[in-house]
Formats: structure tokens, sequence, C-alpha cells
């Protein structure tokens, strides 16, 4: 026998409401949000980095100020497109098709739409995402693409699991692995950084690296906790 609600009765407005609510709980749970203050020298700014959980992918968005970069990435790291926008200039996309990267869109005021030619490497953007998954996979090497997006160079990269360290966060202490990049081939002794995931999740929490000629200073990323 079938029953319905009366017009009347409360239950009507409760319904929803906890449908509602209970929508919210699971799009908050698939949806992850974390600070990092990323410094240079004496400047420093904080950015937010966003992880989307879908049915197939995870978009990876992070918005730097008047930047925003965004991925969209398989659950294992490999990335499939990316969208890097800085009005006025800039608003570049990317997108894997094969052995090839597709580029499309404004760079510098430059209208872009060319092929970058790859081989069957993973394309790794960004690399705290991708070297995460890399890490959760209990990978000790892995050979990569990456875009550098100040220049749009795409180059063939090598990550390195090599230790596990003792990583500051506020008054706590957390385990750490370290995870070195360097440029593949020759250019290997010329310049790494370094990326440290927190072993208990996985999560992002460091970074190192010299951006640009000797004498540069040091860039650093660090997770900001609550």
């Amino acid at each position: 026998m079938k029953t319905s609600l009366p017009d009347h009765s409360p239950l009507r407005a409760i319904v929803p409401f906890c449908l509602v609510l209970m929508l919210l709980a699971a799009a908050s749970s698939a949806t992850q949000i974390f600070r990092y203050r990323e410094q240079t020298g004496d400047d420093s700014f904080i950015f937010l980095w966003r992880a989307e959980q879908g049915r197939r992918t995870v978009t990876i968005t992070q918005d730097q100020g008047d930047e925003t970069l965004s991925s969209v990435c398989t659950p294992e790291g490999a990335t499939l497109s990316w969208h890097y926008i800085r009005p006025p200039d800039i608003d570049i996309r990317a997108e894997r098709m094969g052995n090839q990267i597709h580029f499309s869109g404004r760079f510098g005021g430059e209208v872009i739409n060319r092929n970058q030619e790859i081989d069957t490497r993973p394309w790794y953007q960004p690399l705290s995402f991708s070297l995460q998954r890399m890490v959760a996979r209990d990978l000790n090497t892995v050979d990569f693409w990456t875009i550098r997006p100040d220049t749009l160079e795409v180059m063939a990269m090598k990550a390195e699991k090599s230790s596990s360290d003792h990583i500051s966060e506020g008054t706590a202490t957390q385990t750490a692995d370290k995870v070195v990049i360097r440029p593949d081939g020759l250019m290997s002794v010329l310049w790494q950084a370094a990326y440290w995931f927190r072993q208990s999740d996985h999560l992002f929490v460091q970074y190192q690296g010299t951006h640009g000629p000797p004498g540069t200073a040091e860039t650093s990323i660090d997770l900001v906790t609550p």
C-alpha cells in the first residue's frame, strides 16, 4: 500500500533539507583545500591548493594572487589537460593527445596554436599532486614530462624518492618522504629541487628549489597549518 506525506506535514520540509545536507557532505568529502606559503628571499605570498575528486579524474587548482592554474589528472597522477590564466595577457590551455601536447590560447599577448611532440612517459602538472601519487603508489623513480609555466617549455624530468625526513608543522613534527627532481640527461647535474610528502597521508608539505641562475635566492613552499 503506497503512502504519502500530508501537505501540512513538517517532514515535507525536513526531508529535502536532509537531502541537501547529505549532498553537501558528499561534496565536501570529495574536495580538499589547503593553504601554502611560497617564499623567495624577502618576498612571500599565500596560495590556495584545491583537489576536487570526480568520477574518473581529479582536478587540481592553484589560486596564486592574479594567477590560476588548473589541471585535470588521472587518480594515478598523469595529467590530461592544463589551463593557466594570468590577466591580461595569459590564457593558455594544454591538452595531451597521444604522444603530443597541444597548446592553444594566448601567452604574453601572442596567439598560440601548436603541438609539442613527447613520448609515452606521463605528463605531470602540478608536481605537488603527481609526485604525491608516485609516493602513494610506493614508486621509487619516475620519468615524466612537465611544462614550465613561465616559458611553456616542455621538459623531460626524473623524480627519485631519496629519504625520509622530519618536517616541522607549526609546533608538531611529522615524518615526510623526500622526492628529488632533476632534468633528464646531461642537465641533471646542473639543477635539482626537492618535495616532501607527509608519510601519514602523503600530503604535500614542503618544497625547496632555486628558480634562476647562480646567486638567485632559494624558493621554499610550506604547508600553512590551521
